[in-house]
């Protein structure tokens, strides 16, 4: 059973995603909160059952959804915090990440998305919505002003010379393949299923993506892949 906290100002989105996860056998709804304030008092009380995945809003009162996360990351490192929000600015994306959270979903996106991304951030796995990758794809091809979003290091020519890496990657099809798909946004689940493997061959391909192309994450892999035109 995966428990979650829900964090949003709007009771009307509150009761919407508790109605929608109680219909999930494997997800229950521990709290919700009105604002940061109140969620971090819910997170520390011992009255209240330990969650897994917290889904907090961005713009709240007393204290916002990034401000939030910060501190519940702090307390815990190994808590999944989704974002939810109608904002896709490429500067909050930006910012989410930074901070370690585990995905981040555009209220757009729909409801339906919720259930699926709470249990892959749980599993350990990078969500993001197909409409927040839209965001760092756009911008990773220089099409989204504001600030940047994971900006390549441009290495002089004596640099590039002395270096094999990064550029004379050398990726498998079947990596290619892999890569293509988390760049759609796809989860592990539905590559496997897509290309009829195991969720854990997925996973050791995307490790192993992840691995030549010298980046940190998922995030990385689809940014540098987009500008090297590698996918």
């Amino acid at each position: 059973m995966i428990n979650v906290g829900i964090v949003d100002d709007d009771a009307l989105v509150r009761h919407t995603l508790i109605d929608l996860l109680s219909k999930n056998g494997d997800i229950s709804v521990a709290w919700t909160a009105k604002d940061g304030r109140e969620a971090l008092d819910f997170f520390r009380s011992p009255e209240t059952d330990e969650i897994q995945v917290a889904l907090v809003d961005v713009q709240m009162p007393r204290m916002g959804g990034l401000t939030l996360a910060k501190a519940l990351l702090n307390e815990d490192p190994n808590l999944a915090i989704l974002i939810l929000t109608t904002f896709t600015a490429d500067s909050i994306v930006n910012n989410a990440m930074a901070l370690g959270v585990r995905g981040f979903i555009a209220k757009e996106d729909g409801v339906s998305f919720l259930a699926g991304a709470i249990q892959q951030a749980a599993a350990g796995n990078l969500i993001l919505s197909s409409t927040v990758s839209a965001v760092i794809i756009n911008h990773a091809r220089g099409k989204v002003g504001g600030s940047p979003l994971l900006e390549p290091t441009i290495k002089s020519p004596a640099e590039q010379e002395s270096s094999s890496f990064p550029y004379e990657v050398r990726l498998s099809e079947r990596e290619k393949e892999v890569l293509s798909l988390v760049i759609d946004a796809r989860t592990n689940k539905q590559i496997a299923s897509k290309l009829g493997l195991s969720e854990a061959t997925i996973k050791t391909h995307i490790s192993a993506i992840i691995a030549k192309l010298g980046v940190q994450d998922r995030v990385g892999a689809v940014v540098y892949a987009l500008q090297h035109n590698l996918a």
